[in-house]
């Protein structure tokens, strides 16, 4: 059994080439890389803002002066780049702590315990959480001159706070001094942000969420506040003790002052007294010195005679020999 081939001849017919299907071809491909193209570069020349944003333009890769606010905008294809940034969202950034987006309950505090651990002005060791909420006011500095703008913060903004947590005691960190160093810090982190190192933000929010003791000595230091108000009211009686001893001290003061004032006064006017006798004696004197020396002599010899028990007068002529006067004093005083 066979199979018979008519025709006679199995040669494949010549390729004949269809010049204008071919350039129909090509004309479509070509139109339709050229709409592509257009539509690309058409895509390419407009970019949009939202309305937190605004935008800088890099042309040739030199940032032009002009900064885009919300909307849609030019710019050239293949030449400009344009750099959109949010400019009125809150950043946050946590320390010693991480917490979830509008779930204020939901805080952790584990794993954190070195970024919050601070070394004290009176060596002692605490922990300090807190946060820095920012904004971005300065596109052009936020992108091309800070690299790791976020990292970059997080450590400026650390050193600040630890180096003013040196400037306080534990005890003030715990109890009054916190606001203060809320403020202080907020001023210097805001400083060294846009003069130091220019980063292109605003600090909108600086907050200390806790201060606290490390675990070893919290315990301790519990116990202290516990017995805080008993040393408060023992100081408080112990001032107000004070405060008494110093008032009977100084109205004693005073009456020694007055009794000191009132003798020297009485002394002034007995020494005035006994000048003004001599004065008078002297003027005496001068007017009768032979009757001046008489009474003069003769008042002394009052004076010491009425202070003499007994006299013994001696005969100079040995006569009768010493007699005795008694009791001269008593005789004396009645012949006054």
């Amino acid at each position: 059994m066979g199979f018979e081939v008519q025709g006679g001849n199995n040669e494949e017919p010549p390729f004949e080439w269809d010049s204008e299907g071919a350039a129909k071809f090509i004309s479509s491909a070509m139109s339709l890389g050229l709409v592509f193209l257009l539509v690309i570069l058409a895509y390419g020349s407009f970019f949009q803002v939202e309305p937190e944003e605004e935008c800088v333009v890099l042309r040739f890769g030199a940032p032009q002066p002009e900064v885009y606010g919300p909307g849609l905008h030019f710019k050239i294809p293949l030449v400009d780049r344009a750099y959109v940034v949010p400019v009125e969202r809150q950043h946050r950034i946590e320390f010693g702590f991480r917490s979830d987006p509008g779930k204020v309950s939901n805080i952790q505090e584990a794993g954190f315990e070195r970024e919050s651990l601070m070394l004290t002005g009176d060596l002692l060791l605490a922990h300090v959480r807190w946060s820095v909420i920012y904004k971005i006011d300065d596109i052009e500095t936020w992108l091309f001159y800070v690299a790791n703008q976020e990292e970059t913060i997080r450590d400026i903004a650390n050193s600040v706070m630890r180096q003013l947590v040196g400037d306080y005691s534990l005890h003030e960190l715990l109890t009054v001094k916190v606001r203060e160093l809320q403020d202080n810090a907020m001023a210097a982190t805001q400083d060294a942000l846009r003069v130091k190192v220019p980063t292109g933000v605003v600090i909108t929010e600086l907050s200390i969420r806790a201060t606290d003791v490390p675990g070893g000595a919290k315990a301790a230091f519990d116990e202290f506040n516990r017995t805080e108000p008993d040393v408060r009211r023992m100081l408080a009686e112990a001032k107000a003790a004070q405060h008494d001893v110093v008032g009977d001290a100084e109205q004693n003061r005073k009456v020694a002052i007055g009794q000191a004032e009132k003798q020297k006064e009485q002394v002034v006017k007995n020494a005035e007294g006994e000048a003004g006798a001599f004065l008078a004696q002297l003027e005496e004197y001068r007017q009768a010195p032979e009757i001046t020396k008489q009474w003069l002599y003769l008042q002394a010899m009052s004076g010491v005679l009425s202070n003499v028990e007994e006299k013994i007068i001696i005969d100079e002529n040995g006569g009768a020999g010493a007699v005795k006067v008694l009791p001269l004093k008593d005789l004396m005083g009645g012949a006054r």
